[in-house]
């Protein structure tokens, strides 16, 4: 019997950027850069985790994904389930909060330089340009409430604000979902009444495919800032 597959797409709401997300089988994902100017396709790593598609967004621009992720070892530095940001088609980590437990994790942009993530202490620390944002009581010098890492206010607009305390789905679930359409591993555009065929991702299989952003040591993979890391030998 052939595995099902599924595609699960978000959109950049400032470009024609667009991630796939293709699971099948069940807890295999792979990730997809789409340029839809073009429909052109990076086809990326491959993940053999259970991902969480609801509490995953992509940055404005394209540039970074956040996902939620379960791989089950708890005893590890990760506590066995932790939300992540990398560069689109790759999951390797540029950032690494680990959650410990399904009832929490995943994270959200307010834009291209501010987030939201929910999970400890950050394990890898090469998200530079990026500010993770964390929610405490307003104040007259920071009536927003959102304060980085460092403890500084950070100083957005009241949408900003609103965007960053809300629950409801990211935009980059939403935006242009009306124009296109999946079943199973295939990937369609609406225009008018009818459904024109982009790409079929059925058959695909795991490849290792390293990010070019890794740097991690070829031969010593302890070598890095800490001895874990998401994809550990699959690259």
């Amino acid at each position: 019997m052939e595995p099902v597959v599924r595609l699960h797409l978000f959109f950049a709401t400032e470009n024609d950027r667009a991630v796939i997300l293709r699971q099948g089988p069940s807890k295999h994902y792979r990730m997809i850069l789409w340029h839809r100017d073009n429909d052109t396709f990076e086809d990326g790593q491959w993940l053999k985790h259970k991902i969480h598609e609801e509490r995953c967004d992509l940055s404005p621009d394209g540039q970074h994904f956040i996902f939620f992720t379960l791989d089950g070892k708890w005893w590890n530095d990760t506590e066995g389930a932790f939300t992540v940001i990398s560069k689109p088609p790759y999951f390797t980590a540029l950032a690494l909060f680990p959650e410990g437990s399904t009832w929490g994790g995943g994270g959200r942009f307010v834009d291209n330089h501010y987030y939201t993530a929910v999970g400890g202490h950050d394990l890898i620390g090469l998200d530079d340009g990026l500010f993770r944002l964390f929610r405490r009581e307003p104040t007259t010098k920071c009536p927003s409430g959102l304060f980085k890492v460092d403890g500084s206010c950070a100083k957005l607009g009241k949408e900003k604000a609103a965007l960053a305390a809300s629950n409801d789905q990211p935009l980059s679930r939403t935006a242009d979902l009306d124009r296109y359409d999946t079943q199973g591993g295939l990937l369609y555009r609406r225009t008018g009444g009818e459904m024109h065929l982009i790409r079929d991702f059925t058959d695909m299989t795991f490849e290792h495919i390293r990010a070019p952003y890794d740097e991690r040591d070829n031969g010593h993979m302890e070598t890095h800032k800490t001895t874990w890391h998401p994809l550990g030998d699959e690259r």
